[in-house]
């Protein structure tokens, strides 16, 4: 029989993102496999609320700076209280905490790489990935990122992130609204409601792109294609630092009229299904995970083939990718994906197909593993 452990689940972070989404897919998903999970997060931070809304415990902590020797202590007495703990760190912010706490001691600790950035340095390389049990990284573009920094190939396991596919996987992970290609008739409601809130039409084409407004997600690239596609328009969820100035391009270029600044939404399945197309331009991406929740409503995507995102959408198969920050060959991708009627339906169906191989029991089933062979050192 397997022992039942106890997952701490480390992350800091202010805001909400994929990386957070991906946390609680799995602490859901290993709850349900029998294992205490808890979310050691910021009080009242957007990660606090959602953990909270699916009944998973929290432990808040300080998290004043990367090092925070009280985060540190905090973290290693609530893992000493714990029945066979274990520490996941998800961020590199978070392996901080974490391995202050774990310091002359026998608990496991993991650390996850979701972005494919060079590491800062050889000490950030020793003291936050090498030194822990396990680097989780979400692709194989990642895992060799890591290695060109020098981190020993033997210590990186990649599991890729996930989406749940199908009305139990649904349940399990606490969504109202499932990721799941919509009937027509909810397809519709959904689209009359959002056209009202957005002010677009609801008969023109809608392109979706959604993630944080920050360098690596390039909505430059975006913005500059856009100007090039005629008259769709183009709902951009999230936030972040840069949006100030993309709207300032945006209004540059003369597309005030065509693109909507939607902001960070909690009904992000519902905005994907009354869309036509996902539209993901990123010159750096570890994996991107919007892509499969895209792919899983049955939405045609066009993106770049930066990072990891070939190992989730073939181009030509289940999607269409062009070279990253080139915006005359990603207004193409656009453009041909709203205009191929056939085309994009047959890619839009082999990506629903393909999407099951990334859901939450094939990613929970992998990280299971991985704990257990770590806890039995």
């Amino acid at each position: 029989m397997k022992p039942r452990l106890t997952l701490l689940h480390v992350d800091g972070e202010k805001g909400f993102r994929g990386g957070e989404r991906q946390l609680l897919y799995l602490a859901c998903r290993l709850r349900e496999l029998g294992h205490e999970n808890v979310v050691v997060c910021r009080a009242g931070s957007p990660l606090d609320r959602e953990a909270g809304l699916l009944r998973l415990r929290r432990e808040p902590l300080p998290f004043a700076g990367e090092w925070d020797p009280l985060t540190g202590l905090r973290l290693r007495r609530l893992a000493r209280a714990c029945e066979r703990p274990l520490v996941h760190a998800h961020t590199a912010h978070a392996a901080g905490a974490a391995r202050l706490a774990t310091l002359a001691s026998d608990i496991p600790w993991v650390v996850h790489r979701r972005v494919d950035f060079p590491l800062s340095g050889s000490l950030s390389r020793f003291l936050k990935y090498e030194s822990a049990g396990r680097i989780v990284a979400v692709s194989e573009g990642v895992r060799r990122v890591l290695a060109e920094d020098g981190v020993p190939p033997s210590t990186v396991s990649v599991v890729h992130d996930c989406v749940p596919v199908g009305e139990e996987e649904a349940r399990t992970a606490g969504l109202q609204e499932p990721f799941a290609p919509p009937s027509a008739e909810r397809r519709q409601a959904l689209r009359a409601r959002l056209a009202a809130e957005w002010g677009v039409p609801a008969g023109a084409p809608w392109v979706a792109s959604a993630g944080a407004f920050v360098p690596h997600k390039d909505h430059e690239t975006l913005l500059r294609a856009a100007a090039l596609v005629g008259e769709a328009r183009f709902i951009l969820l999230g936030e972040g630092p840069l949006r100030p100035e993309l709207e300032a391009l945006a209004a540059s270029l003369g597309l005030k009229e065509r693109v909507r600044f939607a902001g960070w939404r909690g009904d992000l399945a519902e905005c994907l299904k009354a869309c036509d197309l996902l539209a993901h331009s990123s010159w750096g991406e570890g994996m991107g995970s919007v892509l499969l929740e895209a792919m899983a409503c049955g939405l045609p995507i066009a993106a770049t083939s930066a990072g990891g995102i070939p190992e989730v959408v073939e181009d030509g198969r289940t999607g269409l990718l062009s070279p990253p920050r080139d915006p005359r060959r990603f207004a193409d991708a656009l453009l041909q994906a709203l205009s191929d009627g056939g085309g994009t339906r047959r890619r839009a169906q082999a990506a629903l197909d393909h999407v099951r191989g990334f859901s939450l029991a094939a990613a929970g089933e992998k990280m299971e593993n991985l704990y257990l062979e770590l806890a039995a050192r």
